[in-house]
């Protein structure tokens, strides 16, 4: 069984990708690192001042950014979308689609590309506080942010949320429904799977495999604030 793992942003190589202008990617995970059929990535993208993400298109694929910072523009199938920190820009395969930052700041983005389970749906952008916050399934003291799901707009390649715990809360005794990749935007904690201790702290990314027993844990007094993509979304098999 693959296992789950953590990494820092600031342990990665940074990588040039494909059809990218002054940019680097940063990959939490790749199918030979999780041993995973899921997903194509989960990574960090950064776009410089004068970058761009040229023309492209990923076929079956879907695209699922989530803001961390800056702001930029798409162009998907002629029109334009424009997204600043805390957007979730869903950009669907067989799109055609460019992107842009907007001023100088660096453009920087969470990226979720997984083409497992695909069917056609929309562009859109979804603001974290547009969402109306709900108790985070099998936790205590959490709530979930649910940006993009197969009820709100997305499909069933991938479920992303943003969750908070308390300091006093957990998100404890799931089994993985799915294989799973975390991103930590705020605080420090741990994660326990399959009984095994592993620390989190700011921009760390963590991979909890399918079938995993697992808890998250805030540790110190600020709250432990984590960007979630599942795919396929768990919610797909709850219907």
């Amino acid at each position: 069984m693959a296992k789950a793992y953590v990494k820092n942003y600031y342990d990665l190589t940074p990588a040039a990708p494909a059809r990218h202008l002054n940019a680097h990617a940063f990959a939490f995970g790749l199918p030979a690192t999780m041993d995973s059929d899921t997903y194509n990535f989960f990574s960090i993208c950064e776009i410089r001042f004068g970058g761009a993400a040229i023309l492209d298109n990923h076929k079956d694929a879907d695209h699922c950014y989530f803001i961390l910072s800056g702001k930029g523009y798409s162009i998907i199938k002629g029109k334009r979308y424009e997204y600043k920190v805390g957007d979730v820009m869903w950009i669907p395969g067989n799109s055609d689609h460019e992107m842009y930052p907007i001023g100088v700041q660096t453009l920087k983005f969470l990226v979720t590309l997984t083409p497992k389970e695909f069917n056609q749906t929309e562009p859109f952008i979804r603001n974290i506080n547009d969402v109306t916050p709900v108790p985070a399934a099998d936790a205590e003291k959490a709530t979930a942010f649910p940006i993009s799901n197969p009820k709100n707009g997305g499909s069933k390649t991938i479920e992303f949320q943003v969750v908070e715990i308390l300091p006093d809360g957990v998100v404890s005794g799931q089994v993985a429904e799915s294989d799973q990749m975390s991103y930590v935007i705020s605080g420090k904690g741990y994660v326990i799977a399959d009984g095994e201790k592993l620390p989190l702290s700011v921009e760390d990314g963590f991979y909890i495999p399918k079938g995993v027993k697992y808890e998250i844990h805030p540790d110190g007094c600020q709250a432990l604030r984590i960007a979630q993509s599942f795919g396929p979304a768990r919610l797909a098999s709850r219907d």
